[in-house]
């Protein structure tokens, strides 16, 4: 299979977990699951992922900590910049402290339940269990899509990202996180990394190969935010 990120053909492997072989691209270092899992799979697999009572359990402290988050990001955008998405919302934490700030805020989820209880949770925002391409039929844009810890679930990178720059008015701020796996606290055997868990995580980006995705589709990188924990944190706008 080809990688993902480059679509060259030479992976070296370097682990199995869960029975799904992991390898890594030799031509751009892009780290991936290898045959990546069908989309069919994976939304059978979202649509009971799981979390939602240990979320539920900290709701508070989330959305404290995304307010804290937002008003960061409200540096990059105008006054009239008030369309909010979260890509990936869950129970809809970020979501609620989107419209605290003053956003026009929207969560879409592949999990119906989850979504459906943040509807009930947070009455006053949209929620939708919805693709980012089902999204982009409906021809609403956005000022500033959060997009955390997704990215690294999806089996073809590069028409995820293709999607949420067609929901981003040009201009616009998205903010992305997903796990490091460039990080120096990555262990040099790395399907030992807690954050290798396919099928869940496919995906495994570093600085680079990130950069490499984001500017293919289209977009500016602002800041890789720096973080002690294996995170990656990056602002980046649409061109």
């Amino acid at each position: 299979m080809s990688c993902p990120l480059c679509e060259h053909q030479n992976n070296k492997p370097i682990g199995e977990k869960n029975d799904h072989q992991i390898v890594c691209c030799l031509f751009c270092g892009f780290i991936h699951v290898n045959p990546m899992p069908k989309s069919p799979q994976l939304e059978e697999l979202y649509d009971q992922y799981g979390h939602t009572e240990s979320y539920l359990k900290k709701i508070k402290k989330k959305i404290f900590t995304s307010k804290h988050k937002l008003k960061k990001l409200n540096k990059y955008l105008n006054q009239n910049q008030n369309q909010f998405l979260d890509v990936g919302c869950s129970i809809g934490a970020t979501v609620e402290a989107a419209n605290r700030l003053g956003y026009e805020a929207t969560g879409i989820d592949l999990d119906k339940k989850v979504i459906k209880q943040a509807q009930k949770l947070f009455p006053t925002n949209k929620f939708q269990a919805i693709t980012t391409d089902e999204l982009v039929q409906t021809n609403i844009q956005y000022d500033l899509i959060y997009c955390a810890e997704v990215v690294e679930h999806v089996p073809d990178p590069h028409a995820f990202m293709a999607s949420l720059n067609k929901l981003l008015k040009t201009g616009a701020i998205l903010y992305l996180t997903t796990p490091d796996a460039g990080h120096r606290k990555v262990p040099k055997d790395f399907v030992s990394w807690n954050r290798v868990t396919p099928p869940e995580h496919i995906g495994y980006f570093t600085r680079k190969t990130m950069s490499l995705l984001l500017e293919k589709q289209g977009f500016k990188v602002i800041k890789f935010k720096w973080s002690h924990r294996t995170n990656m944190r990056v602002i980046c706008k649409k061109l």
